[in-house]
This record gives C-alpha cells, sequence and structure tokens, in this order.
C-alpha cells in the first residue's frame, strides 16, 4: 500500500515508531548492583586491547600462577573467607557473567536495523507520463507490536537477576568451601600435635620398658613393642602431614594464592552449639538464600515468556519510504519532471493459530515446571537442613562428651598405668592399651570439632549466609 506525500504520513510514521518501538533499557537498581560488583575488576571490558591481550595469554597458556600473597601472622578464617571471597576466580567468573547478561537487554529490547534499499537506473525503467524513471531509494524499518520489545526486555532483565543470584551463591559456596577446607586444616594440624604428645609420652614408656629390662623385671617383649608402636605413630603423623598439606592446598587455591604458601597455625576451637529450629532455618533460607531466589526469579522470567507468546497473536509492521527519481521529457503536456516520494506500510499476518497456540502452551508448561523445580529445590533444602541440624548436634554433644568427660579421665588412666608399670604393678599390655585408646579418643574429639564446623558452614550455605550461634528471639 502507497500513501502519497503530505504530512499526515509522516506523523503517522511518528506515531508508529513511538508506540512499536519502545526502548527498554536495564533498570537503575539492576545497573547499581552490577557497577558495585564489578568495581576493582581487571581488564574492564571497555579495554578492548587488555581484553585481547587476556585471552591470548589464555590460549597461549601464558597466564600467570597465583602469588604467594602475604598474610597476616595471626590470620584467623574470617580473613581467609575476605580473601577468597576478593579473589577467587569462580566469583569473577559469575561477575563477568553477569556483566555480559546486562548488557543484552538494550540488544533485545531495540529495533532491528533498518533496512536501506537502491534501485539503480539499469535496464527498461518504468515510464511515467512525468518522465522516466531514473532509479530510486527506499528505507524501512520493522516495528514489532507494541509490548513486544519491552516484554523481552524485562524477561532479558530476569536473566540478570538470575545471575545475580547465581553469583551469590557462587560467592557463599566459596565461603562454605572455604570453612571446610579450614576446617580440614584444624584437623590434620591438631592430629600432628596429638601425635607429637603421646609419642613422647610413648618414648617415656619405652625408657620404663628399658630400664625394666636393664634390671630382669621385664622381658625384652615389651620394649620391643614399645619401638613397635612408636613406628607405628610415625607411619601415622606422616599420613596427618600429607593431610595438612592437601588442607593448605585447598585452602589457598581458595584465595587464589600460590598453592605452597605458608599458612598460620589454626586457631584453638571449641565446641559450641547451634540453636535454631529447622521451620525457622527453613524460613530464613526461603527468604534469604539466593539459590532459592534465583528459583523464583526463573518462575517470573517464565511468566514474561508466557506474555510474550502472547503478544505473538497481533502483528508486526513494517513502515518504509521510497523516494523516486523523475528524468524530463515525459509526454504529458503538464509534465514537470519532479521527483516523488512515497510512503509505504505493511503488516504480518499471524493466521496460523494452532502454531501460536503452542507457543503460549509451551511457555504455560515451562512456567509450570519451573514452579515445581522451585518447591523441589525448598524440599531438597529442608531435608538437608534437617539432616545437617542432627549431625551438628551429635558432633557438639560428641564433642562435649569427650572434652569434659572421657578424655579427662582416659588421661588418668594412662597416668596411673603408667606408675604401676613403674613398679611393676601393671603389665605392659594394659598399658599400651590404655595409651592407644587415649590416642584415639583426642583424634576422635579434633574430628568432632572439625565435623561440627563444616556441617555448621554447609547450614549456612543452606540458610543463605552467616548465622548467629542462637536463634533470634521473635519479636511481640
Amino acid at each position: 500500500m502507497a500513501i502519497r506525500s503530505s504530512r499526515g504520513p509522516a506523523a503517522l510514521l511518528l506515531l508508529f515508531v513511538s508506540s512499536c518501538a519502545a526502548f527498554h533499557t536495564l533498570s537503575p537498581d539492576l545497573q547499581h548492583r552490577i557497577d558495585r560488583e564489578r568495581e576493582g575488576l581487571r581488564p574492564k571490558i571497555t579495554d578492548d586491547d587488555a581484553v585481547q591481550a587476556n585471552a591470548d595469554a589464555a590460549l597461549r597458556r601464558e597466564l600467570p600462577l597465583p602469588e604467594a600473597i602475604e598474610l597476616r601472622r595471626d590470620a584467623t578464617l574470617a580473613d581467609y573467607v575476605a580473601l577468597a571471597v576478593q579473589r577467587n576466580p569462580r566469583i569473577q567468573a559469575r561477575i563477568r557473567d553477569l556483566e555480559a547478561l546486562g548488557l543484552r537487554v538494550p540488544q533485545v529490547s531495540s529495533l532491528n536495523d533498518p533496512m536501506l534499499s537502491l534501485v539503480p537506473p539499469v535496464g527498461d525503467m518504468v515510464q511515467t507520463a512525468g518522465g522516466e524513471m531514473g532509479g530510486a531509494i527506499g528505507l524501512s524499518q520493522g516495528l514489532p507490536w507494541p509490548g513486544k520489545l519491552s516484554a523481552m526486555g524485562r524477561a532479558a532483565e530476569q536473566v540478570v537477576r538470575i545471575a545475580l543470584s547465581n553469583l551469590a551463591t557462587e560467592r557463599q559456596r566459596v565461603v562454605a568451601d572455604v570453612k571446610q577446607a579450614h576446617a580440614d586444616l584444624y584437623q590434620a594440624q591438631v592430629s600432628i600435635d596429638v601425635s607429637r604428645e603421646v609419642e613422647a609420652l610413648l618414648q617415656r614408656v619405652r625408657d620404663s620398658a628399658e630400664a625394666r629390662f636393664a634390671t630382669g623385671s621385664a622381658g625384652q617383649q615389651d620394649l620391643l613393642r614399645a619401638e613397635v608402636e612408636l613406628y607405628s605413630l610415625s607411619n601415622a603423623r606422616i599420613d596427618h602431614e600429607q593431610q595438612f598439606r592437601t588442607a593448605t592446598a585447598r585452602l589457598n587455591i581458595l584465595m587464589d594464592r600460590a598453592v605452597d604458601a605458608a599458612l598460620p597455625t589454626p586457631a584453638a576451637v571449641e565446641p559450641e552449639p547451634l540453636q535454631w529450629r529447622l521451620l525457622t532455618l527453613l524460613q530464613r533460607a526461603d527468604e534469604v538464600s539466593p539459590q532459592l531466589a534465583a528459583l523464583r526469579e526463573t518462575v517470573a522470567r517464565d511468566l514474561i515468556d508466557v506474555e510474550l507468546a502472547r503478544l505473538q497473536y497481533y502483528p508486526d509492521l513494517s513502515l518504509g519510504g521510497l523516494f523516486t527519481f523523475i528524468r524530463n521529457g515525459g509526454r504529458s503536456p503538464v509534465a514537470n519532471g519532479d521527483d516523488v516520494w512515497s510512503l509505504s506500510l505493511g503488516v504480518t499476518l499471524p493466521i496460523w493459530f494452532d502454531k501460536l497456540r503452542s507457543g503460549v502452551l509451551q511457555r504455560n508448561a515451562e512456567a509450570l515446571a519451573s514452579v515445581l523445580r522451585y518447591r523441589s529445590g525448598r524440599n531438597d533444602v529442608l531435608f538437608a537442613l534437617q539432616n545437617l541440624l542432627v549431625r551438628v548436634d551429635t558432633d557438639y554433644r560428641k564433642a562435649v562428651l569427650l572434652r569434659d568427660g572421657i578424655l579427662p579421665r582416659a588421661q588418668q588412666a594412662v597416668q596411673v598405668a603408667q606408675s604401676g608399670y613403674e613398679v611393676g604393678r601393671v603389665d605392659f599390655a594394659t598399658l599400651l592399651a590404655g595409651w592407644q585408646r587415649l590416642y584415639e579418643l583426642r583424634l576422635d574429639y579434633a574430628r568432632s570439632l572439625a565435623n561440627l564446623e563444616r556441617n555448621l558452614g554447609e547450614v549456612e550455605f543452606l540458610a543463605g549466609g552467616d548465622l548467629p550461634r542462637t536463634e533470634p528471639k521473635e519479636q511481640p
């Protein structure tokens, strides 16, 4: 359909453009959050040369290895967590993903490029009364139905919100991993210390056996068994030292630090209970957990996709203009040879209703699937929290029982047995059994404390972040 030149078509064109081509930019709050996350990250995505150099270095396998970043001599778990959150490549990669997704919003919500067409004066040109056609130039622009571009922009914006939740989840996962690695480090260090202390005790036992063997009051078998146990203890300490090096390497890598860099000796840990009810923890997780937030944001995105699928029932438009050059010499006695221009309007015909309805039904099914994934994810969190709360309670009670009841008595039993062995009232097998039991119980205590810290870290990961050990009292 062609419309001759007048002011009316120009006004109509402006009306169509303004109503159909609403430009959707990223909302200011999301842009602010992205800017805050990427602050200090290098290189900037605006530095094309630095981006290229960074990628080339990776392709050539020339990326630098982590450095031995200096830590305070009294560095604590909180220092490790802060450094890991600042430097961990997994978190930084999520931030880069977030940047990329934020830049998709103006792309998907913008008009496609206009089409410029040329009709060169070649071949048999059209003859008009005013003169022969000397060529033409046209410009056309596709215009989606009002609301389509906006819906596409809002859907892309929801993907940004999902990415923000995924970033928060990754950050909390790294924090939980740091806490687990620190618990491994603590357990290995305590095991090494315990093995050395018990080795010193066993050396005194061996000296007693050697003295009694020299006087003939004990057989050589006691001395040999003491030496065998010393060698066995040294062998166990080698395993503990290997576990210590592994935990050190893991903790360093989480902080993007040289894998073999030294770490301060872990501070002593005391058992501390977690006094939270299961349903309160679940409610907290549902409110603040980024894992569950990402699932809810996915539901919101799917609802926008449903809206967009319904908008496909409406036609898209196409507006164009054609400027035609007319040569002089027309056959009409009133011919003046003036150039002319015209305006064209096109419209798609969404007549394949089965196809369109299938698109809507597909999006409905995806939305329902996302709702069920959210429900399943919440159930998984509920089960995991229940399981972890039981384990935390078990580890806490076990550690307290070992610390306050079993270990003092086991230590006293060994001391009494050694004194009795030195004067010949206790045989060596009884002394050795007491020593072995003390060693196992002290390792068990260290293991209980480390397990308690690991499980507390997992509870915090599922519950959405750091937890006070005592549940806050409800406000009236």
